[in-house]
């Protein structure tokens, strides 16, 4: 097959120029074809230009980060999140309710409300560099803090928080295809369909945003069913937040 180039002021002959359309038609590439015409008559190939701008554009649009690029961005983030939780199944129903997490490396603290005999209570855990504490209080009683250290986090109870930690300390251990993005919490979420690790759930959805905040949880495990979805999300958090709200008491 004759190949079309143009050679100083010589003309190219109508036959090429016939030539090189016809194969353009029989391969069907995507390609731009008026710059293929182009490269029958100076010898370069413009398609090649074009398809290389499309394919990187592509790429930067089309391809997402990747699970363990999130859960790895999640150990450095600051955030305070307030969670709607909803469990059922297996006696979850007393997690269900708001929860509001606060994180500010090395710092941590977790607010949730529990009601026992009709009588609303709110329990603050709080980690800090110093210690461990609980602080605690009902309507219309003080509020008391007691110091904790070697004692487990109440959030030991809550398979939604056990879930996240399980899969930001071992992330290696979890298969995750990317499925879609949503807004949640005026947040934009990226979402996963994560499958468990031995000893976890089986399968689950994830969201996160790009920094790693979790924004929605749904999965079972032992019987019962996990939803944990953002309410209202905050990028800061002042050391004040850090602040026990009461002298605390050693045990």
């Amino acid at each position: 097959m004759p190949y079309c180039r143009r050679s100083g002021r010589e003309a190219v002959p109508r036959s090429c120029v016939r030539v090189c359309l016809r194969r353009l038609v029989r391969r069907r590439r995507r390609d731009d074809h008026r710059g293929r015409f182009r490269g029958c008559i100076d010898g370069r190939d413009h398609g090649s230009d074009h398809r290389s701008a499309t394919a990187a554009a592509t790429s930067a649009g089309g391809n997402q980060p990747k699970l363990l690029d999130l859960l790895g961005a999640a150990k450095l983030s600051e955030y305070k999140i307030t969670y709607k939780i909803t469990a059922s199944g297996q006696g979850a129903e007393a997690m269900s309710g708001d929860q509001t997490w606060y994180f500010k490396p090395p710092k941590s603290r977790f607010d949730f409300s529990s009601t026992f005999g009709g009588q609303k209570t709110t329990i603050s855990f709080f980690s800090l560099p110093d210690g461990s504490y609980y602080c605690f209080g009902g309507a219309g009683q003080p509020v008391s803090c007691l110091s904790v250290g070697g004692v487990g986090s109440p959030l030991d109870q809550n398979a939604a928080a056990v879930t996240q930690r399980q899969l930001i300390e071992s992330p290696d251990k979890f298969g995750a295809n990317f499925t879609e993005t949503k807004t949640i919490a005026g947040q934009q979420a990226l979402c996963y369909a994560v499958t468990g690790a031995a000893g976890t759930f089986s399968t689950g959805t994830f969201c996160y945003s790009k920094t790693g905040l979790a924004l929605l949880s749904t999965f079972s495990v032992q019987g019962a069913s996990w939803t944990m979805e953002a309410t209202n999300v905050s990028t800061t958090v002042p050391d004040s937040d850090f602040t026990l709200p009461a002298k605390p008491i050693k045990p």
